[in-house]
């Protein structure tokens, strides 16, 4: 048996619909945290077999939709490595945060469970993370940005057109740009508003999304040059002031994109709004904190270690003290 944790991690730009179907190849670029203290725990026990799979989830015997996820995962990794149709799987994970309620949980899942089984399945070889990390792409597609072993700062690169015509699995992948150690000052804290699981899932949202939407197309646009020309900067100069109103920014533009769906998608909650809305007024007098949101309705607040304490008490007096984790960067996955 292979154990791995992985982490999950926070995008301050969004993952959110695929330009080819069936490799989740992203329509746009997107950038990440890695996060310390959140994580999936996976085991992989693999016998020689014909490919069955026995799959529990947070101590539970999974649901058909859950054992479905991961049995096409293992289906779409035979199909560049045939030999992992000549195991059986016994296969068990937890995640010590809520599942499926917009804290990237398949981002941990998948990412964790790809390092698990290439180290289980000795005939894997060894394959480097820009690899494992377009592989963890084809489970999901933030779980690109979990796998690198650096973690920190982490950007998944679409790629282009031409190489997706070349070689379609290899062609996206996320690397570090900057590691956990780069920012020390740099505090993240979750947000639990609703743990229950959101009624529209990611990967149907964003096809819609793609589809309906008639702004889609000018916001990736848009993304791809605040990518390249602003953000990544602000990460290597360390400037929370010009970083964080562009995190909130883009959080905005990207849940305005669900609400121009049709029918539109609606992730956020009132006390989604009251928590935007009291990070904007403690930014009054300087830039303390910055809100991000997934596709759900719990915010991630990103603020500076002088201003944690502060920041802390103010989202404690809404949700309490007991719905919050705090956190930092931290590195990739690791062998239990």
């Amino acid at each position: 048996m292979t154990t791995v944790i992985a982490p999950t991690n926070i995008a301050i730009l969004k993952y959110w619909g695929k330009a080819r179907e069936g490799y989740h190849i992203p329509t746009k670029s997107s950038l990440s945290f890695t996060v310390k203290d959140l994580f999936t725990k996976t085991s992989v026990d693999a016998s020689k077999g014909s490919g069955k799979l026995d799959f529990k989830l947070n101590r539970k015997k999974a649901t058909a939709k859950e054992h479905s996820y991961v049995a096409s995962y293992l289906k779409t990794i035979a199909s560049t490595f045939p030999f992992v149709n000549n195991y059986d799987y016994k296969i068990t994970s937890e995640n010590n945060f809520p599942t499926a309620a917009g804290f990237a949980s398949s981002a941990s899942g998948f990412a964790a469970l790809l390092k698990a089984l290439v180290k289980e399945v000795r005939e894997f070889g060894d394959i480097d993370d820009k690899k494992l990390s377009a592989l963890a792409r084809l489970g999901s597609g933030s779980a690109a940005r979990s796998i690198p072993s650096q973690g920190g700062f982490v950007k998944w690169d679409r790629g282009s057109g031409e190489d997706w015509e070349k070689d379609p699995v290899y062609s996206s992948y996320a690397l570090t740009l900057f590691g956990p150690e780069h920012w020390p000052e740099l505090r993240i804290i979750y947000a639990i508003v609703e743990s229950k699981e959101k009624k529209v899932k990611s990967r149907a949202g964003m096809d819609a999304s793609v589809s309906t939407n008639p702004l889609y197309q000018a916001w990736v646009n848009y993304e791809e040059g605040l990518l390249k020309n602003d953000m990544i900067g602000a990460v290597g100069e360390k400037d929370f002031g010009k970083l964080a109103p562009m995190i909130m920014q883009a959080s905005n533009n990207f849940h305005s994109i669900c609400l121009g769906t049709y029918p539109p998608i609606h992730y956020l909650k009132k006390k989604s709004l009251s928590i935007m809305d009291s990070i904007h007024e403690i930014n009054d007098d300087g830039i303390k904190a910055a809100y991000t949101f997934d596709a759900g309705p719990n915010p991630v607040v990103f603020t500076l270690k002088k201003d944690e304490h502060e920041i802390t008490k103010l989202l404690e007096e809404q949700i309490g003290k007991e719905n919050l984790f705090r956190t930092r960067p931290g590195p990739g996955p690791r062998y239990v």
